[in-house]
C-alpha cells in the first residue's frame, strides 16, 4: 500500500500518550504489529486512539501487549490516563441519541449502540460488542457482553461490566466503575472515582484527586496521577504507579512493583518459605525515593 501522508520518524519522548513507529520498535513489537501500525497511523497517534484501532480490528493480543508497554513506569501522567479516557468515550460518539431525563434502554443484541443525554438514564446490554454513551449525570450502566465500550461524561456515574474485553472510561466526578471480565481497560480522569476490577490482566488509569481503587485480578496495572489516591490489590504480579502526592497502597498478592509519588507509602508482601511477610515502604525514609520502581527480592526492597 501507499501511504498519502509521510511517516513520522521522530518519537516526542515527552509525551508518552504519544505513539510512534520508532516507540514500538524500541519496544520490541513483532513485524506484523509494525507493519498494521505503519498502515493504520502512518505519523502516529496517542495511545488511545491506538488501543481503539486495534480493539476494533480484533487485534487484543496486540492491544495487550501495547497495554504492557505503555502502561511502563515513565509512562503514567495525568496527560496520559485523560488521553485514554478521551478516546473511549470518542468511540461511544455519534450513536442515536436518547435526550430524556431517566430514560430506560435495554438491548440483548450484539453489536448495538446506545447514546443517552439525559439525566438518571438506566441502560442494560447482554450483546457482544456493544457501544454505550452516556453524557447526563447519574447514569446507571450495565453490561454484561464481551468487548463492551463504555464512556461516560457525567457525574456521579454506575458502571458495571461483567464481559471480558471492556473498555471503560469516565471524566466525571464521583464515578463508581466495577469490572469483573479479563482483560479490562479503565480509564476517570473525574476526581473522587471508585474502581474495582476482578479480572486477569486489567489496565486502570485515574487521573482525579481522591480515587479508591481495588483489583483481585493477577497481572493488573494501575497507574494513578492524583493526590491521596487509596489503592489495594490482591492479585499476584501487579504493578502499581502513582504519581500523586500522599498514596496509601497496600498489596495482598506477591511479586508486586510500586512507584510512589511525594508523600507516599506502600505494603508490599512476600514468602519467606514459611509464612507471608510484609514490608513497609515509605517515600523520604530508608533511601525511598519518589518516582523510583520498586520491589521484593530475597526478603529486601530492591530498584527495578
Amino acid at each position: 500500500m501507499t501511504h498519502t501522508q509521510p511517516e513520522q520518524q521522530t518519537a516526542p519522548e515527552n509525551n508518552p500518550a504519544q505513539i510512534t513507529l520508532l516507540k514500538i520498535r524500541k519496544w520490541g513489537a513483532c513485524s506484523d504489529g509494525r507493519y498494521w501500525f505503519r498502515e493504520k497511523f502512518p505519523q502516529g497517534g496517542s495511545y488511545g486512539e491506538v488501543m481503539n484501532g486495534l480493539y476494533a480490528d480484533k487485534r487484543y493480543d496486540d492491544a495487550h501487549w501495547l497495554a504492557n508497554m505503555a502502561f511502563d513506569v515513565k509512562n503514567i501522567s495525568a496527560d496520559f490516563i485523560k488521553s485514554d479516557v478521551r478516546s473511549i468515550i470518542a468511540v461511544t460518539e455519534g450513536v442515536d441519541i436518547d435526550e430524556n431525563d431517566g430514560a430506560r434502554i435495554g438491548s440483548s443484541g450484539d453489536g448495538t449502540r446506545i447514546g443517552s443525554s439525559g439525566n438518571d438514564a438506566r441502560i442494560g446490554s447482554s450483546g457482544d460488542g456493544t457501544r454505550i454513551g452516556s453524557s447526563g449525570n447519574d447514569a446507571r450502566i450495565g453490561s454484561s457482553g464481551y468487548g463492551a465500550r463504555i464512556g461516560s461524561s457525567g457525574y456521579d456515574a454506575q458502571i458495571g461490566s461483567s464481559g471480558n474485553g471492556a473498555q471503560i472510561g469516565s471524566s466525571g466526578y464521583g464515578a463508581r466503575i466495577g469490572s469483573s471480565g479479563y482483560g479490562a481497560r479503565i480509564g476517570s480522569s473525574g476526581n473522587g472515582a471508585q474502581i474495582g476490577s476482578s479480572g486477569y490482566g486489567a489496565r486502570i488509569g485515574s487521573s482525579g484527586n481522591g480515587a479508591r481503587i481495588g483489583s483481585s485480578g493477577d497481572g493488573t496495572r494501575i497507574g494513578s496521577s492524583g493526590n491521596g489516591a487509596q489503592i489495594g490489590s490482591s492479585g499476584d504480579g501487579t504493578r502499581i504507579v502513582c504519581s500523586g502526592e500522599n498514596a496509601t497502597i497496600a498489596f495482598a498478592g506477591r511479586r508486586g512493583s510500586v512507584r510512589l509519588g511525594k508523600g507516599g507509602a506502600a505494603s508490599l508482601v512476600w514468602h519467606d518459605g514459611i509464612r507471608n511477610r510484609f514490608i513497609n515502604i515509605y517515600e523520604g525514609e530508608d533511601g525511598i525515593e519518589a518516582g523510583v520502581l520498586y520491589a521484593i527480592k530475597n526478603g529486601k526492597m530492591v530498584r527495578q
